[in-house]
């Protein structure tokens, strides 16, 4: 038998897809990808957008940012990083339940959006931890007694604190300390609330790349 003779036989012997198993194959595909594309977002990496100017100059107004899911799974949140959380503590619809079969349906329903529609979420930088105590004098921040440096803010001449962080919790600060809603005005913040930690500005292209301390001039 010759090659033709071969390929022909073979294609003859292979089974046929109608019309309709092919549609079929091509739904289950993309539901497939769907709940892959959802489990990413829900659990692992989503994207959002900087809607203030609280954190000038490091991230600007309309920045397109990827926060990750992952680390704080794993970790505590620390100084310096920047972290994306949906409202302020002493509101209802934030998350501090201990329930852990409610926050797997809340982080869906949030990516499926179904829940917190028309909110804003709050982008800070963590200042100070749990068990740390903060203090600001004079636009200086204070962690413990000690002056820490911060070469990402913008100086301004506030005063707070003293004030120690509760179990669980940490106090954000935006940036751009003369024009932020913060901690220093709704106070600690629990760290269940936290969606996730920002690690790349994806967009405009000229803003592209990790987000890193601008020291103002």
């Amino acid at each position: 038998m010759s090659r033709r003779e071969r390929r022909e036989k073979a294609a003859e012997e292979r089974p046929r897809i109608s019309f309709w198993q092919g549609v079929r194959e091509i739904v289950i595909i993309l539901v497939l990808a769907a709940i892959v594309a959802v489990g990413i977002q829900s659990f692992f990496f989503k994207a959002f957008i900087i809607p203030s100017s609280s954190m000038s100059p490091t991230l600007q107004i309309g920045d397109r940012v990827m926060v990750d899911r992952v680390t704080y799974y794993f970790r505590k949140p620390r100084r310096g990083d920047i972290v994306v959380w949906r409202y302020p503590p002493d509101d209802p619809r934030s998350l501090t339940t201990s329930n852990p079969f409610y926050w797997p349906f809340q982080q869906i329903g949030e990516t499926l959006h179904l829940t917190h529609r028309g909110t804003t979420p709050f982008v800070k930088r963590v200042i100070a931890t749990e068990g740390e105590t903060l203090q600001i004098k004079n636009g200086q921040v204070y962690i413990n007694g000690k002056p820490i440096v911060e070469p990402y803010k913008v100086q301004d001449n506030s005063d707070f604190g003293p004030v120690k962080v509760p179990k669980g919790m940490f106090y954000g600060l935006g940036d751009n300390r003369p024009n932020s809603r913060d901690s220093r005005y709704f106070g600690p913040i629990p760290y269940r609330t936290i969606i996730g930690k920002v690690i790349l500005i994806w967009w405009p292209p000229s803003h592209f790349g990790k987000p890193r301390p601008r020291i103002n001039s």
